[in-house]
C-alpha cells in the first residue's frame, strides 16, 4: 500500500508566497496612490492663448496642453490663473504649481524652469498697416518705411534697432490705441503682437481692414515648462513624452486644426509661417 504524498510544505510555500506577492501589490499600489495628484497648470490671462470664461479654460495654449495629456492618459489636471507674471514665476521658483503656459526662454528662468526641447509656438512682432495700403507698403529693411507715420506704445521694447531705425516714430500710452488709431489714418503702421492682433480684430470685426508686414519685426520661441521645485513624479518622463506629442500633433496636422479653431483662416497663414519654411 502506497503511503500518502505528505503536501503540507508545498501548500505552506504556496501560501507564503502569494503573501508575499500580496504584500508587494499593497506596497506598489500605496506608492502610487502617495505619488499620485493634481497636475497644477498655471498661467495668465492672455487670449488667444489662455483665458477663463464661464469657469473654464480656453485658448490655443490650452487645447494643445489639454490634447498633449489626453494623448498621456492623464485627467487629473487642473489650469489655474494668476494675475501677474510676477506670482506666476514666484509659484514655479517655489513649486506652488507644476507647468508654466507660454513662456520665453532665458539665463534666469532656466534656474528654476525646465524646458521641453520642443517650443509649441513661435510668437511674433509684426508690422500692421490698411489693407488698402498693402500695395504700397513694403517691409524688408528698416529704410522701407522712411516715409511711413509709425506708432508704438511706450515702455514696449520691440527690439533695440527699431527705436534706432531713425523712423518717424511717435509714442502712446497704451498698446490697445495702436490698431485704432491706425484704421483712423493717424499711423501708417503700427508694430504689434500678431497673434493677438489677429484674434482680437476678428472679434471686433475689423479683420479685414488691416494687414501685416512680413517678414517678423520681432519673433521669439516659447514653451511649457515644468518647475523644477515641483515634487510631480517622473517629470523627466512626462517631458519626453511631451516632446514627442508635440511633434507628432505639428506632422498631423493637430496643431493646424487648433489654430484654425481660433483664428480661422489666418491659422492656416500663421502655421506656414512658422512651421513651413
Amino acid at each position: 500500500m502506497r503511503k500518502p504524498i505528505d503536501t503540507r510544505h508545498e501548500t505552506n510555500a504556496i501560501f507564503k508566497m502569494a503573501a508575499v506577492c500580496l504584500t508587494l501589490c499593497v506596497l506598489v499600489f500605496s506608492y502610487s496612490t502617495a505619488q499620485a495628484r493634481t497636475l497644477i497648470i498655471e498661467c495668465l490671462s492672455e487670449p488667444p492663448l489662455k483665458w477663463w470664461s464661464n469657469d473654464k479654460a480656453l485658448g490655443i495654449d490650452v487645447d494643445i496642453m489639454t490634447e498633449v495629456l489626453r494623448e498621456m492618459g492623464i485627467t487629473d489636471y487642473t489650469f489655474r490663473f494668476v494675475d501677474t507674471g510676477r506670482r506666476l514665476l514666484h509659484n514655479a521658483e517655489q513649486g506652488q504649481s507644476d507647468i508654466v503656459l507660454t513662456l520665453s526662454l532665458n539665463d534666469e528662468r532656466e534656474r528654476f524652469l525646465t524646458y521641453p526641447e520642443e517650443a509649441h509656438l513661435l510668437l511674433d512682432w509684426r508690422f500692421a498697416i490698411r489693407k488698402e495700403d498693402s500695395n504700397h507698403i513694403r517691409f524688408s529693411d528698416f529704410s522701407d518705411l522712411s516715409n511711413v507715420r509709425i506708432g508704438a506704445a511706450a515702455g514696449y521694447s520691440y527690439t533695440q534697432a527699431f527705436w534706432e531705425s531713425g523712423l518717424d516714430i511717435e509714442t502712446v500710452a497704451r498698446n490697445d490705441l495702436l490698431i485704432p488709431m491706425l484704421l483712423q489714418e493717424r499711423f501708417d503702421a503700427v508694430p504689434v503682437n500678431y497673434l493677438s492682433t489677429v484674434f482680437e480684430t476678428i472679434q471686433s470685426g475689423e479683420r479685414s481692414k488691416i494687414a501685416f508686414l512680413y517678414p517678423p519685426l520681432r519673433r521669439a520661441a516659447y514653451y511649457n515648462p515644468f518647475s523644477k521645485a515641483s515634487d510631480y513624479p517622473d517629470k523627466q518622463v512626462f517631458l519626453a513624452r511631451y516632446d514627442e506629442i508635440i511633434r507628432e500633433m505639428r506632422d498631423d496636422g493637430r496643431l493646424l486644426a487648433i489654430f484654425e479653431r481660433y483664428l480661422g483662416p489666418d491659422g492656416l497663414d500663421w502655421w506656414q509661417s512658422q512651421y513651413s519654411q
